[in-house]
């Protein structure tokens, strides 16, 4: 088997687990009502951007590098890059607001954030969909970005316009898209890590100076919020470190051949990082069914609801 057939085989087993494992965190989240609050209507919604990343994207990658031909005409390769460009963005803006929501959890409101979805959240959820289309259109409407056929790994990728004010529009874009974003779930993460650390040695001190049966139930109630809060930062750690860790080869391989043109970049370089990108895709639905015990229980009641509903003819399916 050669090279892009390997490669293929392994977006194919992305969108094989991915799809599914996605759909069934989506559908989980909305059906379970204690799961709508924030962080995980934020969950769901990211969810929701990798199921359409492997539609939209992935999915259009595997026939035609198995084909070693793009094979579904010039429009689509430059949609299916433009996708690729806003789903990684839409990603991000993901990664920030759930910081965020920790961050309110547990540093800045600890004992009045509800989590509770308010229209005005909503809205915030909203405009991270909203807001990758605007550098996704506007690169491509200035002319400062283009998606151009590679056949030597044959899909579109996406190349700065060789124009005056380019390599400007490109450390602008990289800095507002990327390193901004990044400076900031860097600072939400470390102040959640610094506060949890502050609680844990509070309650050991607590623990060490006399029995814990002796607290009030209110401060029991107190002491399970902290602890499920800080399992909820943990995850949210987690998923962002699986994030740029998928995320660096590939962007450390765009950013070298954008801001230095004589790179050359071998196509097994570009298969295999981009292949790492993709296996974010699969990480969050693994990393939720490990870590989060609630969740496996409600995707457990949600299958044993899905076996007990009458088939079509009316008969009971179990």
């Amino acid at each position: 088997m050669a090279f892009p057939q390997v490669i293929a085989t392994f977006l194919a087993l992305f969108d094989l687990i991915g799809l599914p494992g996605n759909l069934i965190v989506l559908v989980t989240i909305i059906l379970e009502p204690r799961f709508h609050v924030m962080r995980y209507i934020l969950l769901a919604s990211l969810a929701l951007s990798d199921f359409l990343l492997l539609i939209l994207v992935n999915s259009f990658l595997i026939e035609s590098i198995a084909q070693e031909n793009w094979l579904y005409g010039q429009t689509m390769c430059y949609l299916n890059s433009s996708f690729a460009r806003y789903f990684f963005i839409n990603t991000i803006l993901h990664l920030v607001a759930v910081s965020y929501d920790r961050y309110l959890a547990i540093v800045k409101s600890p004992l009045t954030y509800d989590g509770i979805a308010t229209k005005t959240r909503v809205v915030f959820l909203a405009l991270i969909w909203i807001i990758p289309v605007i550098p996704v259109s506007f690169g491509q409407f200035r002319g400062n970005i283009k998606y151009v056929y590679n056949p030597k790994v044959f899909f579109c990728e996406q190349q700065w316009a060789v124009q005056t004010g380019s390599s400007t529009n490109m450390i602008v874009s990289f800095i507002a898209i990327l390193l901004v974003p990044l400076l900031i779930i860097v600072f939400l993460n470390v102040s959640v890590y610094k506060t949890v650390r502050r609680q844990i040695k509070a309650m050991i001190e607590v623990q060490v100076g006399g029995p814990v049966d002796t607290e009030s139930p209110q401060q029991q109630e107190i002491a399970s919020r902290r602890l499920r809060d800080r399992k909820a930062a943990v995850d949210v750690a987690i998923i962002i470190t699986a994030f740029f860790l998928c995320f660096l080869p590939g962007s450390i391989r765009g950013v070298s051949s954008q801001f230095v043109p004589e790179i050359d970049f071998p196509p097994e370089v570009v298969f295999v990082t981009m292949c790492i990108f993709f296996f974010n895709t699969i990480c969050n639905p693994i990393i939720y069914s490990i870590r989060k015990r609630e969740f496996r229980n409600a995707v457990r009641k949600m299958f044993r609801m899905v076996r007990a509903c009458p088939d079509l003819n009316g008969n009971d399916s179990v």
